[in-house]
């Protein structure tokens, strides 16, 4: 196909807009605190609500990380126009991906690497928990309390990826949990905001008696309490005659009641009911005595006011059971169980609204304060009213993720499409503001990359074994003898390329071309190896004499041949039949040439390290010129399309529409119709003109971004 006629229909691609039919929810509670917090705003303009096929790709990217399927569309569409949305939902909650896609979330929010110690542990403990609905406060609490041997231990990653250093570990803790930007009282007052370095301290000394230990024969890395506290005040740089350890405190200001709201009362009811069901014994506890059980301290004597709905006058704040930590009584991990259960108390604001504002920004576009992880007095907060109501009905669910997401997607706020380029800039970004419209949103590298083997049907082989032979090059590392012959060693069939499957992906192309292949996770068996026996095989120590004969005959299986070597290159034949497995699955953060770092996930490395949804050249090229691209264009023999294409009852137009429906989840203009036809003729063959069609569709703007 001509460029010309190519990119002409891909302009046209840029300024579709969705239909807009009337909603089936109604107006949910969410949407009545919307309307409260947005009264009396001038100059915004509701976007249109989303028509139903519209809607099922929005909330199919959001809840399970893709678009749907041709025949996930047939089915939503045969369901009754009435129930159709809410159908959707609840299926989509039961749906096995729900657990990927939201663990990703998680894994952005808590920052795991799965090349960190424990790092793959974690992350399958994470995914076990989403899927198994552990409530988030529980979650917290095991991560921040954990102690234990790496991966037996997969909680202890969260701690283990701050090298357990109780600075970087406070300043983690506030900003991951709490919402909180810390990190600058531990050289100094903060200059912007009311945390003081000695509380940063007091918090810090929580930690101080957590230790990183490496086992010098086994190799095996687990964290352990010691009774020295490492957390000295005061600081080092101010160069003072003595330094002695700080009581732990806890700096944040927890809500008082003179009633017990109802939320609470929900949230114990709720708990209450959950032992009964699973037959707990023992009374349940409230959560006023729960607070009142800790030891730790919950004010600080130098605070001298809180934000608002907290106890603002400093003679009023206490100390729990009259008791104080002193550094070089407690156990580490019962300190930090204290500390644990101060964080995710629900008289603890901070707790609740900052997972809310972060799952509000997820599947809105933005949080109603931002940055997501920044909260103070001093923040503007755009919808208070509505944080309010959302961090309440988190605690009233029971930490719930599942239920909370739920809330957010029947609202009518969340059907909303976005306003046209009809409307000027202002009115537009005013009205995203106020949630009245949809905001601009790209899907997330891992919903754009599993979206992009769902259109292209590469979740399946769909071409026939054979059909894609390749020839591809190795470099091979020659020895050559004293007369300068080549020898080459012998390489058995298993172990060349063409006889092994993992080899030949390794000798596949890579460079520009392949930055999307990757390794999957399997999740059970990294929590498997958690396995009781698996665990005593593991720690069976083996000494130094043992350690040394086995590296000696190791040696000598590979004995190092002196001499001269060349490099030469040889061809295999591979059979390059592609088949993609779920981005969400693979190790993350991919390396940094990777599709999904290209397109924004974050490298985890480093606090307040959010996804990238700007644009750049790399996308662009990847996008236009990669294999994911190129593979997914390309029809394929056992693609219902093919058929279409092919048969003696050959039919353009159902074709164009299949495409249109599989890339885009609606139906196609009557002339976007006739150019797809128009394409198909013009082409070779009608299987290049759906190729370029296909192509085409992928690297427009409504492709990856949301309706």
């Amino acid at each position: 196909m001509g460029g010309r006629s190519r990119f002409h229909l891909f302009s046209n691609f840029l300024t579709l807009t969705a239909l807009a039919t009337t909603s089936v929810f109604g107006a949910s509670k969410v949407d009545e605190v919307l309307a409260e917090d947005n009264a009396g705003k001038q100059g915004v303009v509701a976007g249109p609500v989303l028509n139903d096929l519209a809607f099922l790709r929005k909330i199919s990217v959001d809840l399970i990380g893709r678009i749907p399927s041709d025949k996930e569309i047939n089915r939503y569409l045969k369901w009754p126009l009435a129930e159709r949305r809410e159908r959707i939902v609840d299926e989509l909650m039961k749906n096995g991906r729900f657990a990927d896609r939201w663990t990703a979330f998680y894994a952005d929010m808590l920052r795991i690497r799965t090349g960190a110690t424990s790092g793959g542990a974690l992350l399958a403990y994470v995914h076990k928990a989403v899927d198994e609905d552990k409530p988030f406060d529980e979650l917290a609490r095991e991560l921040i309390s954990a102690n234990g041997r790496a991966n037996s231990t997969p909680t202890v990653g969260f701690i283990l990826n701050d090298n357990v250093d109780p600075m970087a570990l406070t300043a983690a803790t506030a900003q991951v949990f709490l919402g909180v930007r810390m990190q600058c009282a531990q050289c100094h007052d903060h200059p912007f905001d009311d945390w003081e370095q000695r509380q940063f301290y007091e918090m810090a000394s929580f930690f101080g008696k957590t230790r990183r230990v490496e086992s010098r024969l086994s190799r095996a890395v687990y964290t352990t309490e010691t009774d020295e506290n490492r957390v000295l005040w005061p600081p080092e740089r101010e160069k003072p005659p003595s330094r002695d350890p700080i009581d732990a405190k806890f700096p944040f200001l927890l809500e008082k009641f003179a009633k017990k709201p109802e939320h609470v009362s929900r949230l114990e009811a709720k708990r209450a009911k959950q032992r009964k069901d699973a037959a707990i014994p023992g009374e349940v506890a409230s959560l006023e005595s729960l607070l009142d059980g800790t030891v730790a301290t919950v004010a600080v004597a130098s605070r001298k006011s809180g934000p608002a709905g907290f106890d603002p006058d400093a003679e009023l704040k206490r100390q729990n059971a009259g008791l104080d930590i002193k550094g070089d009584l407690y156990k580490a991990s019962e300190m930090r169980a204290e500390l644990a259960k101060l964080v995710t108390h629900p008289r603890n604001r901070y707790f609740a609204q900052n997972f809310v504002n972060r799952l509000w920004a997820e599947l809105m576009g933005r949080g109603i304060y931002e940055p997501i992880d920044d909260f103070s007095k001093y923040q503007d907060i755009s919808h208070p009213k509505t944080l309010d109501f959302l961090r309440k009905e988190f605690v009233a669910v029971g930490y719930d993720l599942r239920e909370m997401v739920r809330l957010v997607v029947h609202s009518n706020a969340y059907a909303r499409g976005r306003l046209d380029s009809s409307l000027s800039d202002k009115i537009r970004l005013d009205s995203e503001l106020a949630f009245v419209a949809g905001a601009s949103r790209r899907m997330i590298g891992e919903a754009l990359f599993d979206s992009m083997i769902i259109a292209g049907h590469l979740d399946k082989h769909k071409w026939p074994e054979g059909a894609n032979i390749k020839t591809v090059k190795r470099r091979e590392r020659v020895y050559l003898d004293e007369n300068g012959e080549e020898k080459i060693a012998e390489v058995s069939p298993t172990d060349s390329p063409a006889g092994n499957p993992v080899m030949a992906a390794m000798a596949a192309p890579r460079g520009g071309y392949d930055l999307e292949k990757s390794i999957a996770l399997d999740f059970e068996s990294l929590l498997a190896r958690n396995d009781v026996k698996a665990e005593l095989e593991s720690m069976r120590l083996q000494s130094e004499r043992d350690l040394e004969a086995m590296r000696m005959a190791q040696m000598a299986k590979t004995p190092t041949r002196r001499g001269k070597y060349k490099y030469v290159y040889m061809e295999d034949k591979v059979d390059d039949n592609p088949l993609y497995s779920s981005s969400y699955l693979m190790a993350s953060p991919a390396p940094a040439d990777h599709f999904l770092r290209i397109f924004g996930q974050p490298g985890r490395d480093r606090l307040g390290d959010f996804r990238d949804f700007s644009a750049s050249m790399r996308q662009a090229l990847m996008m236009l010129n990669g294999k994911l691209t190129h593979e997914a264009s390309r029809v394929g023999p056992f693609e219902p399309i093919h058929k279409l294409l092919t048969s003696k009852d050959q039919d353009n137009v159902a074709a164009v529409k299949l495409a249109y429906l599989e890339t885009f989840t609606r139906e196609p203009t009557k002339e976007e119709v006739e150019e797809g036809l128009a394409l198909l003729t013009e082409s070779k063959s009608p299987l290049d003109g759906m190729a370029d069609l296909r192509w085409i569709m992928l690297n427009s703007h409504e492709f990856k971004f949301l309706p």
